[in-house]
């Protein structure tokens, strides 16, 4: 690592593999795999994890068990937790189990959000004035994802301006942190730098985060020039397990321990221990029985970086 590497800053991570990892796994995954993984990335250090969604478990079965999920979780873990909300009512259920920070969802496209929320766009984002007005008097703190940024699978390519512009109403509204979603893993480095620039000198302000798909072996490349530009913060899901099942062909998360070691490598200070993370990821992998599509913990850090200091 070079000296200029050495003195970079931090960068937030946050793991989403308890929800956006498994809200398409094909099998039933119990919700005591769902905690032991909450509790697993919160040792090994991720300064959040998200944990689970209150969507209709009719249109995601896998998180039927949302309010047993959060329920279970201790105060000092749920002070690191971050629930999916898809409108009011999905607040009111992540409040009742003690919830205080929360997740909206609008798509850049009519096509996607209606596919995702059954709503057009200027609808979902009157929901999220919704969930922003109940929210703020009880003191939880609400982010907002935008998805299929950089491209959607039922509308085409997107103009860089419109998720921007989502994102100055959306940070005019009051919304903590503004997380920019590869969702389909059409993301290029060439877009990535396109939009980031932009995001960091007008949404100057509000936290911005990036979450990518590795869909087409894009994601580090994407996160490494998010970096250049300026972004801070990232997520990822533990062994690059996940997708949306309302995008078609929308594989694999960026790999979270991938990610860790690459920003580490960079000189960026994280917090988070690799070599538990590595070890979770493997310990995934036996429970769900299934090879999960990440390399770091199926190689192995290399031997002399280990040690690194997170």
């Amino acid at each position: 690592m070079s000296a200029a590497a050495a003195s970079r800053g931090r960068v937030r991570f946050t793991e989403v593999g308890p929800r956006d990892g498994f809200q398409n796994w094909p099998d039933p995954v119990s919700t005591e795999t769902k905690l032991w993984l909450i509790g697993a990335a919160l040792d090994a250090g991720v300064d959040r994890v998200e944990a689970t969604s209150f969507v209709s478990p009719k249109w995601v079965p896998q998180m039927a068990d949302a309010e047993a999920v959060a329920s279970a979780l201790t105060a000092e873990q749920m002070a690191r937790t971050r629930l999916l909300v898809p409108n009011l009512k999905g607040l009111e259920r992540a409040l009742e189990t003690g919830g205080t920070n929360v997740l909206v969802n609008v798509g850049a496209t009519d096509g996607f959000n209606r596919h995702n929320l059954n709503r057009g766009v200027e609808e979902s984002m009157a929901d999220i004035g919704e969930v922003l007005q109940a929210a703020k008097p009880r003191g939880v703190r609400v982010d907002v994802a935008i998805s299929v940024v950089w491209g959607c699978p039922y509308d085409g390519p997107v103009d860089v301006h419109v998720p921007i512009e989502l994102g100055r109403r959306l940070q005019q509204m009051g919304c903590a942190e503004i997380v920019f979603g590869d969702t389909i893993g059409v993301a290029t480095p060439s877009g990535v730098r396109e939009l980031a620039s932009l995001a960091v000198e007008q949404l100057d302000g509000v936290e911005l985060s990036m979450h990518f798909h590795d869909t087409r072996g894009m994601a580090l490349a994407n996160a490494l020039v998010a970096l250049d530009c300026g972004v801070r913060a990232f997520e990822g899901s533990i062994g690059g397990i996940g997708g949306c099942p309302f995008a078609p062909n929308s594989t694999g998360n960026v790999c979270s321990e991938d990610l860790l070691d690459m920003v580490r490598d960079l000189g960026y200070k994280t917090g988070v221990d690799l070599e538990t993370m590595v070890d979770t990821a493997r310990q995934l992998s036996d429970r769900l029985q299934a090879e999960l599509p990440g390399r770091l913990h199926r190689a192995g850090p290399a031997p002399w970086l280990v040690k690194m200091p997170a």
